[in-house]
């Protein structure tokens, strides 16, 4: 029960004031705007994923989630190399679903799927490989809004070697070499060959577990160990279980840096062959700082602000980063 001196005093601090009343806001008018996304990779054809952006403030009566990101492959998008146009990519039509699961029918041999929830996610892909070392222009066109562009230096792949330590595990030395001034960024991972995998396959009678074996090897990426400090600083794993990690130059701008790192001796893919590759990669500071953001999982945080990602398109909205990576492989026994 309120006591009569904390009632008077709540009523005098509230007034007059009308707890009912909705607080109005008005909220600024939407305009659309067109979304670019795409990561050049050196040696690989440009891949460009483009959208219209949707009113925040809008009931979304298809239920579509932000996640799905959906793609239009309506409009127009032509690729500029160092200014000059070399080539308008064409569009590929594609359909995603929010969930598909599949159920061997034993009484036919066939496969059921049941796909829900499709919306598009179609893109648009060049032919010519991209140039490590050039400057790109994405210009995306779409139907009513103004042209959106983007431009991004793709880096030169980074200097590494790496050395077998010996012992009874992996044990490399991944020697990167810096070139002169700061602002490189780079990232660092280590995938897994294997040449066989089991799939099963739907015939009379049910499902039927059968060996498959790859003309090539195919890749994973792994775990490994370190006790570096650039590389535990920036990674977000515990230090024996890293994946993947990216880490500025600031400690060795313009030097040659040595990373030990330490990989199982086995994989885990049933099929792998014993075979690991080490891959640094040079990557873009958009790129780089995205990441930085994206890898810390705010959505369960009730105080957690919104999160700004780096922006580089002008005339839209969206991000358009470069990457060139150096590969070095370990063959495994009988590699």
């Amino acid at each position: 029960m309120v006591r009569p001196l904390l009632a008077a005093l709540l009523a005098l601090a509230l007034g007059a004031c009308d707890l009912s009343s909705a607080l109005d806001i008005e909220t600024p008018a939407y305009e659309p705007q067109t979304t670019v996304r795409a990561v050049f990779e050196a040696g690989q054809p440009a891949r460009v994923r483009v959208s219209v952006t949707r009113d925040p403030y809008a009931v979304d009566s298809a239920g579509q989630g932000l996640a799905q990101r959906p793609s239009r492959v309506d409009g127009r998008v032509v690729l500029l190399r160092d200014g000059v146009v070399v080539e308008e990519l064409r569009a590929l039509e594609r359909t995603c679903y929010d969930r598909r699961t599949s159920q061997c029918d034993a009484a036919t041999g066939q496969t059921v799927t049941t796909e829900d929830g499709p919306f598009p996610c179609g893109f648009f892909l060049g032919s010519m490989p991209i140039e490590a070392g050039a400057t790109y222009t994405v210009r995306a066109e779409m139907a009513g809004l103004p042209p959106a562009s983007a431009t991004v230096a793709v880096p030169d792949p980074p200097t590494v070697t790496a050395t077998d330590l010996g012992g009874d595990r992996w044990r490399l030395r991944v020697r990167l070499t810096d070139p002169p001034g700061p602002g490189d960024r780079y990232a660092m991972a280590l995938y897994r060959e294997f040449d066989r995998t089991t799939v099963s396959i739907c015939l009379p009678g049910g499902a039927r577990d059968t060996l498959v074996v790859f003309p090539t090897p195919q890749v994973y990426r792994s775990d490994f160990a370190t006790a570096d400090p650039v590389l535990l600083t920036g990674s977000r794993e515990a230090g024996a279980s890293i994946h993947f990690v990216t880490f500025p130059d600031d400690a060795f701008d313009g030097r040659a840096r040595d990373f030990d790192i330490d990989a199982r001796a086995v994989g885990s893919h049933p099929g792998d062959t014993g075979t690991v590759r080490v891959q640094v990669a040079a990557i873009t500071p958009e790129l780089y700082d995205a990441f930085q953001i994206l890898n810390f999982d705010l959505a369960d945080n009730p105080f957690a602000e919104r999160v700004d990602l780096p922006l580089n398109v002008t005339g839209g909205v969206g991000r358009v980063g470069g990457v060139a990576a150096t590969e070095v492989r370990f063959a495994g026994p009988g590699g």
